[in-house]
């Protein structure tokens, strides 16, 4: 025996309602993964924005401590040299004993005191703060071993060596914005 017409419609009626169904399923299911590729890709985005920001405070405290060097390097001569530790400017300091160079915590009043240097990006990118640095004169007392010699005599005749100077320098450089801080220390002898 064939089902009634009535039968069949029944039949349809909740076929219709089962694809309706699933079909809502399948779509929560394709919205669901949609919403985390974008979470996860947005996420991505944070990270190299973060990065990038980071590479040019790092570059700009390497330029920070290029003008350090600069500075140092101006001041060639034994009383040039002197000249920068004695000057009493406030992005100078006096390390004199080994505690006071182990202990030093001037890295952090650089961002605020150091001397400015200039810093330019190539990409048209403007910076918020120029990079920064403060040099530390450090006393002959505190290097541990150091000896300063007098003359020394190479095969008949004497030759007298300089003095030297010793220097610590901390460089900070911001990215974009000055979210992001980079510092670095580098140590000098002249």
């Amino acid at each position: 025996m064939k089902p009634s017409r009535e039968a069949r419609a029944g039949q349809r009626r909740n076929q219709r309602g089962a694809a309706l169904l699933i079909t809502l399923v399948l779509v929560a299911l394709v919205s669901v993964l949609a919403f985390s590729n974008s979470q996860t890709t947005r996420l991505q985005q944070h990270l190299s924005s973060n990065e990038h920001a980071s590479r040019i405070a790092f570059q700009a405290a390497e330029a920070a401590l290029q003008a350090a060097e600069a500075r140092l390097d101006a001041a060639d001569g034994i009383d040039k040299l002197a000249a920068v530790c004695l000057g009493g400017a406030a992005d100078t300091y006096e390390i004199l004993s080994a505690e006071a160079l182990e202990e030093d915590a001037h890295w952090q009043d650089v961002a605020e005191q150091g001397a400015v240097a200039n810093f330019a990006l190539s990409t048209g990118l403007s910076l918020s703060r120029q990079p920064r640095y403060m040099i530390g004169c450090i006393a002959k007392t505190a290097i541990e071993g150091y000896m300063s010699s007098g003359g020394m005599v190479k095969g008949q005749a004497p030759e007298i060596t300089d003095p030297r100077y010793f220097f610590r320098v901390f460089a900070v450089g911001f990215g974009p914005g000055a979210r992001m801080k980079r510092i670095l220390e580098a140590r000098y002898v002249y």
